[in-house]
């Protein structure tokens, strides 16, 4: 999961509710709504919009009015609703309507996903290409994820909703304390374990089936005349470097890999983030 490097937020950057398709849609944004840039932030599978908090103030400064959400049934953009609320038609479609809520008239926003946000925001693009200026594919890949990180996918696929979400949270404790892996500040560790408990088990157990079963759908998207960016760590562990870049190539989309970063550059290196976004924004024009 992305670990926000902090959480107090940065001057100028303010939470903000949408009302998305019966959702009270969580964010947080920066700028003029008026700005003639504008760009929608959407996160991963366990993400949230705390993920982009070190990437909206460098947005901010460059005149980017950027808004961060919560995906439906993530953190704090909360329902209870089943599980077909959560498909990626769905979640796709939540992207095209809250494009136009957030920004009825003037130019579009460019869109940003991240992992699985990735696979949710092409599915907008292919569903109505005309609600945005841009495509960004952050870190996310062309379909299902690799073998490699499918059982963990599968298995909590399995265990939910049944399955109590703090039972979940101590197993995977206890799997990375057996790892050795280290431990974020208190302080970010106590709001990755909240923002855990705040997910729908319902919608939980969806989105991890839309990263074991995503269809390839480059092709479709290469057809469209969205332009298109493919950024990513040159560490990724989950689709790997080469698979992205070869994503790229079949969309003729810019690519730009980052180094000495994992899965989550918005989190781990956003000032390389922000200069990748910016510069792509402005040579569309």
């Amino acid at each position: 999961m992305s670990v926000p490097p902090f959480l107090a937020l940065p001057r100028g950057v303010q939470p903000a509710r949408l009302s998305v398709n019966g959702v009270a849609m969580a964010a947080l944004e920066i700028g003029s709504p008026e700005s003639d840039q504008r760009a929608l932030l959407v996160p991963g599978f366990t993400g949230s919009k705390e993920d982009f908090i070190a990437l909206l103030p460098l947005l901010g400064d460059a005149g980017v009015h950027a808004v961060a959400v919560d995906l439906v049934g993530q953190y704090e953009s909360r329902t209870n609703a089943a599980e077909e609320r959560f498909t990626l038609a769905a979640l796709a479609a939540d992207l095209v309507a809250t494009s136009g809520a957030r920004w009825p008239v003037g130019r579009r926003p460019h869109l940003v996903g991240h992992s699985l946000g990735g696979l949710i925001a092409r599915e907008a693009v292919l569903t109505a290409p005309g609600a945005f200026e841009s495509l960004v594919l952050m870190s996310s890949g062309p379909g299902a994820v690799p073998a490699h990180q499918r059982p963990a996918l599968e298995a909590l696929e399995a265990l939910l909703p049944q399955t109590d979400l703090e039972v979940l949270w101590e197993a995977k404790q206890s799997l990375d304390a057996a790892k050795d892996l280290p431990l974020p500040p208190p302080e970010i560790q106590a709001f990755l374990r909240e923002r855990w408990l705040c997910n729908n088990p319902v919608g939980l157990r969806a989105k991890a089936g839309i990263l074991l079963r995503a269809p390839d759908r480059t092709d479709e998207l290469a057809a469209l005349s969205t332009r298109s960016m493919v950024v990513h760590g040159s560490d990724d562990d989950v689709w790997s470097p080469d698979l992205q870049r070869q994503m790229a190539e079949r969309l003729n989309a810019s690519h730009h890999p980052i180094e000495a970063v994992g899965h989550s550059p918005a989190a781990e290196a956003a000032e390389e983030t922000a200069a990748a976004l910016l510069e792509f924004w402005r040579d569309e024009g």
